[in-house]
């Protein structure tokens, strides 16, 4: 409460008090019916200002107590946060730490069989391969890292216009068709029949952003799938006007403790790579952080041993 505020109380406290002791000090057969209305009406007006005063000194704490309450709610969000942050950023460190090390050591591995002559010149395409390959792979973890990062600060920039939503989903099937086929694996994709033999969806989405939740996915199905079993990618409209996208495998299913913590970030699922691939636990993440962005959603149904389907859901922007 500002000085100024308690003296200009005070000071009515203090008129008030010497009205009251005016009043009670002269005896009421003294002061002439006039007088005594006059000093009366005084010490009213006297008492109603000083009522108003601590009305007012009430309405202010009332107030500054709100305040207070908001921030001291918004100081424990944000220790919160800070207290979510840190451990992010160990859980990062550490993930970095494993995940890039294993590579590395492969890398200098192969290098120093090539040094030592270990490695001969009819050997150098498979070596240079898999030094490639390892590479790939350290690069993917750390743009994956960084999207993640970006995605946390608010700062992932986005291309999102209204355009075809097929071609992106066509890509990815293509792509990874050539991943499950070095598995014996196979991928169908299954789209509606429409009246013109075309169906061509339209969405506004960054088609970047959309590639990279489709690969995770289907990359997914493929990488947690046994040699040899079949994935179902299908697409359809919902009646309310959105458009949805199932990824189904026949791998090793997710248990209720892995559904419980399946996107969050540097997970370990039960679930294991069936060729041998690598898994950093940010991919799902990411996934279903892009997926908020297109204001769509994203969940997964399955049983423990009997493979599981992800689902994605996005709104159509219909030609008007």
């Amino acid at each position: 409460m500002p000085e100024t505020e308690l003296s200009s109380v005070f000071r009515e406290e203090e008129t008030l008090a010497r009205f009251a002791k005016t009043i009670a000090e002269q005896p009421l057969d003294v002061l002439e019916a006039k007088d005594l209305h006059q000093e009366y009406g005084r010490l009213s007006a006297s008492y109603n200002h000083l009522l108003r005063q601590m009305m007012a000194m009430t309405r202010i704490s009332d107030v500054s107590q709100t305040k207070l309450f908001r921030l001291q709610t918004e100081l424990k969000a944000a220790l919160s946060e800070s207290k979510g942050a840190n451990t992010r950023k160990t859980e990062l460190l550490s993930v970095v730490a494993h995940d890039l090390k294993s590579p590395i050591a492969t890398i200098l591995a192969i290098v120093k069989l090539m040094e030592l002559g270990d490695i001969t010149p009819n050997e150098f395409p498979e070596a240079a391969g898999s030094i490639r390959e390892t590479a790939e792979r350290m690069i993917h973890l750390i743009d994956s890292l960084l999207a993640s990062s970006a995605l946390e600060m608010g700062k992932m920039n986005t291309d999102k216009k209204k355009q075809l939503f097929m071609p992106v989903l066509e890509r990815v099937v293509k792509e990874n068709r050539v991943r499950a086929a070095e598995k014996g694996q196979k991928i169908h994709l299954i789209v509606p029949e429409v009246s013109d033999g075309s169906f061509a969806p339209q969405l506004f989405f960054d088609a970047n952003l959309l590639h990279q939740v489709l690969e995770n996915l289907a990359s997914n199905a493929v990488k947690y799938s046994p040699p040899g079993t079949e994935i179902t990618v299908r697409v359809e409209e919902t009646p309310d006007k959105m458009l949805r996208v199932s990824m189904q495998d026949q791998g090793q299913g997710l248990t209720d403790e892995d559904k419980s913590k399946l996107f969050g970030y540097f997970q370990r699922l039960s679930a294991t790579p069936t060729g041998g691939e690598s898994s950093h636990g940010v991919g799902l993440a990411i996934t279903k952080r892009i997926i908020d962005l297109h204001e769509g959603t994203i969940w997964v149904e399955s049983e423990y041993g009997n493979g599981a389907t992800f689902i994605v859901e996005l709104p159509l922007q219909h030609v008007v």
